[in-house]
């Protein structure tokens, strides 16, 4: 029978022959090989080694080699004891209970048939040597482990920091992650404001007071790994935040499927991972926003060149709108222009898009008015307004020199559409264009000023006598209409002056009615008034002349009647402006000399009565 030194002996040189070849074999291969050792030295049925697992706070069994058919030990223990009481009554056991390098508790149980023929020191010793020979391999593979990470992380940071976009950046890491860790499952878990195509494998970050206590909302706060152990056991699901230097920009979930017995050095290389992973977010974000920077600056300077060339009121809106729906993928534009005298009128500026000329968008435009807005709004759930179908809402104020002049409003149907960044880039586009929409819309107001008669707002004689000169030269036919009021002096000597200018208005308002968008109602003078209509015939002019003395004769107060005298143009006959005004005035004066409220035509040889004017 062999002495206990002698087998001691043998343990020791079997000990040093696997530490020469610890190059040609990974740390498992190399636990199996002591088993092996252990068996056959201590010629020993069964042999198991178990590895404690820190975070579920128990013994996993790592390797054992067991020629007892009868019997078979638990994988998972909680302590020594259990190890001991677990072997069958014939058999003997010695548990050995190790630390190499003072950080890993391990335990190793060896069993014999018959009475084992050590004593307890000798047991010792062999635990001394298997110690110190499981610290020797320990240091060797974590060392080993420790460079082979530090190449990986640094051909991680080699491949991932120099990309530009967010996407290539994850993909890159979760397809890494995978080849490395083919028994774990990635998940990313990223906030609201960094967009990914679905074929991620990505979960929003949820932030409701209910989830606080949750492992990834607390690592997303903390910007600190956390390993999550689930109710009933299993394998850990560890949590790493995806940090910068500026914040944390999500969360790297590894759900792992099978034992890890490097779970440390996992969680530490998975940190190191989901740090480069942040810092390439964080560089590829600042890159964006540098772009995008310098994008909205070259957009506002464009902006701004193209506002200052003298545009229409109508083609500054269009143009801003357009940039907006380019920009901010709106929904829908408003420009609300507040009138001169006070905020609680307003106009609804040509440009905007058709929802705010529906019932429902007047509303809106009402409550934003009555708020009285002086500062901007940004949001992207709005209630303020019930069964509203729009909930992401920009709304900034046209202000210059301490006025505000009006707002500008977007929307979008989504929830939290707008990002901030948007928000900020639609500031500014509004007050650089708010300069622009004022003194286009003092220009155009005044110019209209120049060309419309104050009391009926209709167009002046001047301006309808430059429009009518212009249109023979380029056109082909059109009428000219003139109206008189009868007996308006009678008017005015009856019910005074503001009596009379109102009933100017109410027949201006109706000629308003009858006109066509190229038709030019003007005042031609005193109680006399005019339509100048292109492309239209004599006959097409007495037709519309007679409604509109109907209407008048309806729905003045006090009543009054209307004179109408008509004269046309065409290309066939050789004709001037001159003509054709005095061929209307004369119609005019045929008319009123018939007995008024008729209407009069006159062509370049004759002139006649509408028949039964006075009778309709």
């Amino acid at each position: 029978m062999t002495e206990p030194r002698e087998i001691i002996m043998s343990m020791k040189n079997k000990y040093f022959d696997i530490c020469t070849h610890l190059e040609e074999y990974n740390y498992q291969q190399i636990i199996s090989m002591l088993v092996s050792s252990l068996k056959m030295v201590l010629n020993t049925p069964f042999v198991a080694m178990y590895t404690y697992n820190k975070w579920e706070k128990n013994y996993k069994l790592i390797n054992e080699i067991n020629v007892q058919e009868n019997f078979s030990p638990k994988k998972i223990i909680v302590n020594d004891q259990e190890l001991k009481q677990m072997s069958p009554k014939t058999m003997f056991n010695a548990v050995l209970s190790i630390q190499p390098l003072k950080e890993f508790n391990i335990l190793l149980y060896v069993g014999w048939l018959e009475k084992q023929p050590f004593s307890q020191e000798n047991i010792d010793e062999i635990r001394e040597e298997t110690e110190r020979f499981l610290t020797i391999i320990k240091s060797y593979y974590l060392q080993k482990q420790s460079r082979e990470k530090a190449d990986l992380l640094y051909e991680f940071s080699s491949d991932i920091l120099p990309m530009k976009d967010k996407e290539e950046i994850l993909h890159y890491i979760i397809q890494k992650l995978s080849f490395l860790y083919p028994n774990c499952e990635f998940h990313l878990l990223l906030s609201h404001d960094l967009d990914t195509n679905s074929d991620l494998p990505v979960k929003t970050i949820e932030y409701s007071d209910d989830v606080t206590k949750r492992a990834s909302t607390q690592v997303f706060i903390s910007g600190s790994l956390q390993i999550e152990i689930g109710e009933t056991g299993g394998n850990p699901t560890l949590y790493a935040p995806l940090s910068g230097k500026q914040g944390v920009y999500g969360v790297l979930q590894v759900i792992t499927k099978s034992d890890l017995h490097f779970l440390d050095d996992m969680a530490d290389f998975i940190k190191g991972v989901a740090e480069i992973t942040g810092k390439a977010i964080e560089n590829a974000s600042l890159f964006a926003h540098i772009n995008q920077s310098i994008s909205d600056l070259k957009l506002i300077n464009d902006t701004t060149h193209k506002l200052n060339s003298n545009l229409q009121l109508s083609e500054i809106t269009k143009h801003i709108r357009n940039l907006i729906i380019e920009v901010c993928h709106a929904s829908q534009i408003g420009f609300i222009y507040y009138s001169e005298t006070k905020e609680s009128d307003y106009e609804i500026l040509t440009g905007s898009t058709a929802y705010f000329t529906t019932k429902q968008g007047h509303m809106l435009v009402e409550y934003l008015v009555g708020r009285n807005l002086k500062e901007a709004i940004f949001s992207g759930d709005f209630k303020e307004i019930s069964h509203f179908p729009y909930k992401s809402v920009m709304v900034t104020p046209m202000t210059n020199s301490n006025t505000i002049y009006g707002f500008i409003v977007v929307m979008h149907e989504e929830q939290a559409y707008f990002s901030f960044e948007r928000f900020k880039l639609l500031q500014l586009l509004t007050h650089h264009s708010t300069l622009a929409l004022t003194n286009t819309s003092l220009r155009e107001r005044l110019e209209r000023a120049v060309i419309t008669d104050h009391l009926t707002k209709l167009y002046s004689r001047n301006h309808l006598e430059e429009e009518i000169s212009n249109h023979m030269v380029v056109g082909e036919m059109g009428a000219l209409l003139l109206f008189d009021i009868d007996d308006f002096k009678k008017v005015n000597d009856t019910f005074g002056h503001h009596v009379g200018d109102q009933v100017l208005k109410q027949v201006a308002q109706v000629i308003k009615t009858f006109i066509e968008t190229e038709d030019i109602p003007a005042r031609w003078g005193g109680e006399e008034l005019a339509i100048y209509a292109p492309n239209i015939t004599l006959n097409e002019g007495v037709q519309v002349a007679g409604l509109i003395r109907r209407q008048v004769e309806k729905f003045t107060d006090p009543v009054v009647t209307l004179s109408c005298g008509v004269a046309a143009w065409d290309l066939e006959e050789e004709d001037t402006i001159k003509d054709l005004f005095l061929r209307a005035d004369k119609a005019l004066y045929e008319a009123k000399n018939t007995g008024k409220n008729c209407v009069a035509k006159h062509t370049l040889t004759s002139y006649a009565i509408d028949a039964n004017t006075n009778k309709q």
